[in-house]
């Protein structure tokens, strides 16, 4: 067999072996531009790279909505024919986590008031413990966890508005649900313009009642878009959604941006927000197709995709280790003199220490940000193969 065969033969095992396991690459990358926007995000633009293509896409208008996306993309219609199996399953993977990393950060946050750090720091109570987590306001650094409890909702009421209907005996098409949610989505930005987000149970059901649109949209995608949406020219493609995202910007004159986190949308209308995001998902989406070739199976790319639950939840520590690292030099050295310790003592999440304000030094919070919880996860999987020896 010469070489070009074997070239052949080995490509076709690999496509076999990747449908097999439900591969897209594409996704790896998506996972990887989204996770990567969040800590960018997180780090007051001062992470020495920018994703946000000079303003065009802002991240707090895109990222969650893309990881929405993604998993309504990968819906499988077989799990109606067993919710409970489901639920328990998603469960599993998506709450019992932040349980588990709010009484750890818990602990931390205790040992932390007890060597000087004050604010944000808060004592174990039952609502704490057991109903602040579902809402991202645990301790300290699990609140970027409100969006694996919003996915957790998301995806349960879509599996029961849809159990509910087969029940019934009805056949819906896709895009009744997707009109249904789309009105849902309008109503939720409504309301949260009126003010009722800065109320704790309502920000919550607001929140995911928004999100539950981009899931949607990604089922929609797959089973109707998809085939069309590839057979457009790219460059017809991204003149498409910078026309429309110049639309936007010179009517509101800026970029506007909102937190889907506190369903904080600053009264833009329902419309701006739901296509502004989809144009953010757009983009992306033919970005990670161009890119997969080049980018689907980097080993760093897929480790970080992986691992994007982790890196959530805990790149705010992360981000606090680079601090005291330089708060160490600050102490113990002539260096960083302009280091504040009133604010890293405060646990002040919005201070971001650049030293000399070299900004590309920013790159530390992000790098570390990667791998710090990488490594975390990397121990925690280490530990469950040892109590389920699992192989």
């Amino acid at each position: 067999m010469n070489n070009n065969n074997q070239y052949i033969v080995c490509n076709q095992r690999e496509k076999k072996l990747n449908e097999k396991n439900n591969i897209d690459f594409r996704f790896k990358i998506i996972y990887f531009v989204g996770i990567i926007c969040v800590i960018l995000s997180h780090c007051q633009r001062k992470a020495s790279i920018e994703l946000n293509i000079q303003g065009w896409f802002e991240y707090t208008t895109f990222h969650m909505p893309l990881f929405m996306f993604a998993a309504g993309y990968f819906f499988k219609e077989k799990n109606v024919s067993n919710i409970f199996k489901y639920l328990i399953r998603k469960f599993k993977r998506l709450i019992l986590p932040i349980y588990s990393y709010n009484i750890f950060y818990g602990i931390i946050i205790q040992i932390l008031k007890k060597i000087g750090f004050k604010n944000n720091i808060r004592e174990f109570s039952f609502r704490i413990v057991l109903v602040e987590p579902l809402n991202g306001s645990g301790f300290k650094y699990i609140r970027p966890s409100w969006f694996s409890s919003s996915l957790f909702f998301v995806e349960s009421y879509n599996i029961l508005k849809r159990k509910v209907l087969y029940s019934l005996k009805k056949e819906i098409h896709e895009s009744i649900y997707l009109i249904i949610d789309v009105i849902i989505s309008c109503l939720s930005v409504s309301i949260s313009n009126k003010n009722y987000n800065t109320k704790y149970i309502y920000m919550y059901v607001l929140r995911f009642m928004h999100l539950n649109i981009y899931y949607e949209l990604g089922i929609f995608y797959n089973k109707h878009l998809e085939y069309f949406i590839k057979k457009i020219r790219y460059d017809f493609f991204f003149l498409c959604i910078f026309s429309l995202k110049l639309l936007f910007h010179l009517y509101y004159s800026h970029s506007p941006s909102f937190y889907y986190g506190a369903s904080q949308y600053f009264n833009y209308s329902p419309f701006t927000v739901i296509i502004i995001s989809i144009l953010g998902i757009s983009f992306w989406l033919k970005i990670s197709e161009i890119m997969e070739p080049l980018l689907g199976k980097n080993y760093y790319v897929n480790i970080i995709a992986d691992n994007t639950f982790s890196i959530m939840i805990n790149h705010g520590l992360a981000i606090d280790l680079v601090k005291t690292f330089f708060a160490i030099i600050s102490k113990y050295s002539r260096y960083c003199q302009n280091f504040d310790f009133k604010k890293y003592y405060s646990l002040d999440t919005s201070y971001i220490f650049i030293p000399n304000n070299v900004l590309q030094a920013g790159i530390l919070y992000l790098l570390t940000s990667l791998i710090v919880p990488i490594f975390i996860q990397k121990i925690i999987n280490k530990i469950k193969n040892k109590i389920f020896k699992i192989k």
